[in-house]
């Protein structure tokens, strides 16, 4: 019990810690790299569409690793609660 207690404070400072870096930054994408993208899509992907230029073409990779990081945690936190002893 007191593992489990101690493993809640520990997710619960890190997720605060996580959520306080995010919302304090300020981020804003470089005039220079958007315009390069809005210009340039249509050569580069010949597709009519800018969002969907750059989320399939550009970012295919970033969104197939981010899947399988998905798929990957999952499994985790599916093998972790089967789990049934209690500490």
């Amino acid at each position: 019990m007191k593992r489990r207690v101690m493993t809640m404070i520990f997710t619960m400072a890190l997720t605060s810690l996580v959520l306080f870096i995010n919302f304090d930054t300020n981020l804003v994408a470089d005039p220079l790299i958007a315009n390069f993208f809005l210009e340039n899509f249509n050569a580069d992907t010949h597709t009519q569409n800018a969002v969907a230029a750059i989320y399939l073409n550009y970012r295919v990779f970033d969104s197939i690793f981010e899947t399988l990081i998905l798929l990957i945690s999952v499994s985790a936190v599916i093998n972790f609660s089967w789990r049934r002893t209690d500490d």
